[in-house]
């Protein structure tokens, strides 16, 4: 946290997969923010490990164990976690999984089905039960973790790139249905980010950092406190003529030509 982030003491947020990678680097940067931050996680331990770390620092935080995929369980985690705050400020639709897999040819119905339940309709669901309790208010915050895969097509993405550009066109369809009703909805485009995930990946060799190195202007990966800083900034005030749009976080690798 640098001296002149915004500060956010006083609000919540709802973070999902908040439990690890840069759910939980979203999780710190909100609670160092001062906000009240509730986890969705559907892996208990590290839910409650985010948990317990955040209330050691202060923060005040609360953990509801649940799969976004399944609409019932997403709707209801929204709403638990809402009412326990007594309000809710921001939703981060940030769980999601990694496929770098097979090709199209290759792909069996559970290969396809399982990220789009989770990265695309449980951004939905969650999105959806979110806006119902900002509209009585008349004012919120949404922010949709996509990727760069969104628009930069990559062989092996088949199972992931689709519904991460499914997340760009909701964050946009929805911007413009709650704009008029105080609710703001943004999203943030990682790259390569050095994150649990990052480095799974790279150890099943479906990843060549050196490649990837050699392409991004920066010539480096990015840390998860840079895509949370965003998610930051997208909360604030400072923020509030920023509506429907994407944020890449990628060290210049979409944007500028390697050469």
């Amino acid at each position: 946290m640098t001296e002149d982030a915004p500060r956010l003491s006083g609000r919540s947020a709802i973070v999902t997969g908040g439990g690890k990678g840069l759910g939980s680097a979203i999780c710190r940067e909100l609670g160092s923010a001062g906000m009240s931050v509730g986890i969705i996680e559907v892996d208990p331990a590290s839910g409650a490990g985010m948990k317990a770390e955040l209330e050691a620092s202060g923060v005040t935080a609360a953990l509801v164990v649940a799969d976004v995929s399944d609409s019932g369980a997403a709707t209801r985690a929204i709403e638990r976690l809402a009412n326990q705050f007594g309000a809710l400020d921001v939703l981060v639709n940030n769980a999601g999984i990694s496929r770098i897999g097979p090709f199209v040819h290759e792909l069996s119905d559970e290969d396809w089905a399982e990220p789009l339940a989770v990265m695309q309709s449980g951004v939905f669901y969650c999105m959806r039960a979110a806006a119902r309790m900002m509209l009585p208010r008349q004012a919120g915050n949404i922010i949709n973790i996509a990727s760069i895969r969104a628009f930069s097509p990559m062989p092996g993405r088949m199972m992931y790139a689709p519904a991460k550009a499914a997340v760009v066109m909701m964050t946009r369809i929805a911007a413009g249905e709650l704009g008029p009703s105080g609710i703001r909805v943004n999203a943030v485009a990682p790259g390569f980010i050095r994150t649990e995930m990052h480095e799974t990946d790279v150890a099943r060799g479906v990843i060549d950092e050196e490649r990837y190195l050699s392409a991004i202007p920066a010539r480096r990966f990015g840390d998860p406190r840079e895509v949370a800083s965003v998610v930051r900034f997208l909360c604030s005030d400072a923020a509030s003529y920023v509506n429907g749009t994407c944020i890449t976080v990628d060290g210049g690798l979409t944007t500028i030509p390697s050469g």
